[in-house]
């Protein structure tokens, strides 16, 4: 994993990937509604105390496990090299100290022990926060990495950002390692260009990412966590090729080209994937379970490239509503996991369509963070530091709201001249 070195003295217009950027936002409001699926599908009857369930819940979550979170490493590489070309190692750590830490600690220390505390009443523990506090269930949750809850995301991402920055220090600009891992990406690119090499160029994606998780489950104890608190080397390590390959294509143009590429059959290929849902037994023989596995990663795959082209083709413009996006994306990310089980757990005595239920439980949730990034995040300086990692009040005021950035076709075609970076 490199990165380039701009070697031109003359500033250059940053360029903007409205396409990646407007994928991982739209995939981030998405996560509401998965996570709000987990509270009537079968399979997961711990998230609140709903008896009413229905088994097409357990196929919508299962679905939009296959790729929603690849995408996001995906991105996290993508844009990891793009701002090591432009900050020092230094810089860039900082940047993503205060990106992905601050708002990570926030939210671990406030809503996420919130749900937990929820949780705990739920399960049949009675009391103040306090006595939660001051119980073992409280020390558990520290202790088993549960306090993570969805924010294993960014817990995953950090070590990533970490050996991305090493890999900037370490390695000398001049070394023939950095050209190198340039033309292999530029030279993947190429092979994988076109209808069939693109085919055979998914398929080498689904081996690589197999190979992946059957060495990371030869390691001695790799599924228990690496330190009391933290993950496994198992979960580490699962999404880290979608990481090394949106690293490669920030390298290569060449690459990106051929990933973003608009195939028509990619959309059949992606509705045979999310219908189907391969996954592995554990019941299954040695060579079923990894031909399994194999269908498992070569559906990902699928899925993933499937969002990146669609995006491209569709949404490559940016403009205000884009912007908006973007700068709601993570306080949805972050927010959301903890108004869905509070909504969740306040229909469990509501006999109402099940349907009906799922959807008022994602748009409560949904609007809930909207109003709370809206009313608080976008116009105070410490809560859009604590839950953006952001200190860019002022100028982001003057950026059309919610309200205005959806209100009217005239929004769309009039971008604001000083528009955020999403990606800063």
């Amino acid at each position: 994993m490199t990165t380039v070195t701009d070697t031109n003295p003359t500033p250059q217009k940053r360029k903007h990937y409205h396409d990646i950027d407007g994928a991982r936002s739209v995939l981030m409001f998405l996560s509401v509604a998965l996570h709000a699926g987990t509270v009537y599908a079968p399979v997961r009857p711990w998230i609140t105390g709903n008896t009413d369930r229905a088994a097409i819940f357990d196929w919508l979550i299962f679905g939009l496990h296959l790729f929603i979170t690849p995408t996001f490493f995906f991105v996290g590489g993508f844009f990891a090299v793009l701002l090591l070309t432009r900050r020092t190692p230094a810089d860039f750590l900082w940047n993503r100290f205060l990106r992905t830490a601050i708002p990570l600690i926030f939210i671990a220390l406030t809503f996420n022990m919130l749900e937990h505390y929820l949780r705990w009443g739920d399960a049949g523990g009675s009391g103040s926060m306090l006595d939660w506090i001051g119980s073992a269930a409280f020390v558990e949750v520290w202790a088993g990495g549960t306090w993570q809850l969805h924010l294993w995301f960014l817990v995953s991402l950090i070590p990533m950002f970490l050996l991305a920055a090493a890999v900037q220090v370490v390695v000398p600009k001049s070394s023939r390692i950095r050209s190198l891992s340039v033309t292999i990406s530029d030279k993947f690119g190429g092979l994988i260009a076109g209808t069939v090499p693109f085919l055979f160029g998914l398929l080498f994606l689904g081996l690589a990412n197999t190979a992946n998780y059957a060495s990371a489950a030869l390691v001695p104890g790799s599924y228990d966590l690496i330190a009391p608190g933290f993950q496994s080397w198992y979960k580490l390590t699962a999404e880290f090729p979608f990481f090394v390959i949106g690293v490669m294509a920030a390298l290569s143009p060449r690459l990106l080209s051929a990933l973003v590429e608009w195939r028509w059959w990619m959309p059949l290929a992606a509705m045979a994937a999310f219908y189907f849902q391969p996954y592995a037994d554990a019941e299954d023989s040695f060579l079923t379970g990894m031909a399994m596995l194999f269908a498992n990663q070569l559906a990902i795959w699928t899925l993933v490239l499937f969002i990146l082209q669609f995006f491209h083709r569709f949404f490559n413009e940016g403009g205000p509503r884009t912007t908006w996006l973007a700068d709601c994306a993570l306080s949805m990310y972050l927010f959301h996991h903890c108004f869905v089980y509070i909504f969740g757990q306040m229909f469990v005595s509501v006999e109402w369509p099940i349907a009906l239920e799922f959807a008022l439980v994602t748009l409560l949730s949904a609007g809930t963070v909207i109003a709370i990034h809206e009313l608080i995040i976008r116009r105070f300086a410490l809560a859009r530091l604590l839950a953006n990692g952001k200190t860019d009040v002022d100028a982001v005021k003057k950026q059309p709201g919610f309200f205005a950035a959806f209100a009217s076709d005239r929004a769309i075609k009039t971008a604001s001249s000083a528009k955020l970076s999403p990606k800063a």
